[in-house]
């Protein structure tokens, strides 16, 4: 499978438009659509990069040096990621969150 083919599939699989991953990105719609077609062969490696961030993934993932995670991995990976951008007062009430959410889980059980 080619790298194209990967982009493609991971960005179906994360229900993201062209034009979404274009902008997380930082290029045109129209060079992603490229990438996904194979009509652009020669990304460069900040690209690659900054598409593997967005995605979640390593860049092995993305070149099939390693095999593509699953549809919730991904998810995941982008929460963490996404955590990574709040302040550490967000980070704690999310930490709190989930203290709380597992305490419920477990009384339930």
């Amino acid at each position: 499978m080619e790298i194209g083919e990967r982009l493609m599939r991971l960005r179906q699989s994360s229900n993201q438009s062209l034009q979404q991953v274009a902008d997380a990105v930082g290029v045109s719609k129209a060079h992603v659509w490229e990438l996904e077609k194979g009509r652009s062969r020669n990304p460069s490696f900040e690209l690659v990069r900054k598409l593997a961030s967005h995605y979640g993934v390593s860049i092995d993932v993305l070149t099939g040096t390693a095999p593509e995670p699953a549809p919730e991995d991904i998810k995941v990976g982008r929460m963490h990621r996404d955590l990574e951008s709040l302040s550490k007062r967000d980070r704690a009430i999310v930490e709190e969150l989930i203290a709380s959410m597992k305490a419920r889980s477990s009384e339930g059980s």
